[in-house]
């Protein structure tokens, strides 16, 4: 066992591994591309591979564990539920990701308009889009965290229990939906995009943000230690050009393609690495995805690459529904 990996014993749980194919082409052959652990929350013990598609090139995590272990890999304290501890991180993300509600509101357009968050957390983001989007959007969130819709709705949105996959919405209703490092989280992207299709408009915009196969931080680290690998959450990571394939399968138009910076792959794969090499606590612990100094450091290097049109380890795709 590797020095950082969770340590064995009785009392860890045990998951409902399951054997799958590539979501992509469906071919079964595969070969394996990383390795590693949770470093990051150390839920289970087991070591986890990713596989590279043979026949189309996908990368997906098998075995992976099933829907029923959610509960399991999803730990109370995970990110996504718990929000950010650090206030300069927080102001950073804001201002941020305000950035991207501008972008919103230019595709969605004001005036009355429903807006569907997947994955909407803690309403972190639900938050930022009432916040400066335009006042008439009606803001929905899903989530399949029941602590997490109770505090979407505590700040007063319409939230619902459920995967994406299970949505029961009425179909063509949603002008908009947003899907921010969500996609390679779940079993069947592929499925997913279809539901996404049926809910929206024609017209309609979907806007993904998922990480992406390239970067130099996932050169350096892609054998083990990637912190976009994110050992065992991630099921399907997706190359730009077999985003956009699956897309277009379902029956999107591509509109707009662009990379984005990727601070926290850089600081987690960082720690990853030095916690598999069995470097001191105090020193791996520095290491953190909310360290201000780390943040910004990794946000000026990322944006300088982008801007010289080298890839990033994250990606934005926004497609439509023909109208």
């Amino acid at each position: 066992m590797a020095p950082g990996s969770p340590s064995a014993s009785s009392a860890a749980p045990t998951l409902s591994l399951v054997e799958t194919a590539c979501i992509v082409c469906g071919a079964a052959d595969a070969t394996v591309e990383a390795s590693g652990y949770d470093f990051e929350y150390h839920t289970v013990p087991d070591r986890f591979s990713f596989v590279r598609c043979n026949r189309c090139g996908h990368v997906y995590l098998n075995p992976r564990p099933s829907g029923a272990d959610l509960g399991i890999i999803y730990p109370s304290n995970y990110y996504a539920f718990a929000g950010t501890r650090q206030p300069l991180v927080r102001w950073m993300q804001r201002r941020w990701e305000a950035r991207k509600v501008a972008l919103y509101r230019e595709l969605v357009g004001d005036g009355r308009r429903r807006i569907l968050d997947v994955g909407c957390g803690n309403g972190r983001f639900l938050s930022l889009l009432r916040d400066f989007g335009a006042p008439e959007w009606e803001l929905v969130g899903i989530d399949f965290d029941e602590s997490a819709v109770t505090q979407c709705r505590d700040l007063g949105f319409e939230a619902y229990r459920s995967r994406m996959e299970d949505f029961d919405a009425e179909r063509g209703t949603f002008d908009g939906v947003i899907m921010l490092q969500l996609i390679e989280h779940v079993e069947d992207p592929a499925r997913i995009a279809e539901r996404v299709f049926a809910l929206l408009k024609p017209g309609g915009v979907f806007v993904v943000e998922t990480p992406n196969l390239a970067g130099l931080d996932y050169a350096m680290f892609r054998r083990s230690w990637w912190g976009h690998y994110h050992f065992p959450r991630h099921w399907n990571l997706f190359s730009t050009a077999a985003l956009h394939r699956l897309l277009r399968d379902k029956g999107f138009e591509i509109a707009r393609s662009e990379y984005l910076i990727s601070t926290s792959s850089w600081t987690i794969s960082l720690h990853n690495y030095f916690l598999d090499r069995g470097y001191p606590d105090w020193f791996v612990r520095f290491f953190h995805y909310q360290n201000p100094l780390l943040l910004g450091f990794f946000v000026v290097f990322d944006s300088l690459r982008a801007r010289l049109g080298l890839q990033t380890s994250n990606q934005r795709v926004i497609a439509r529904r023909p109208g």
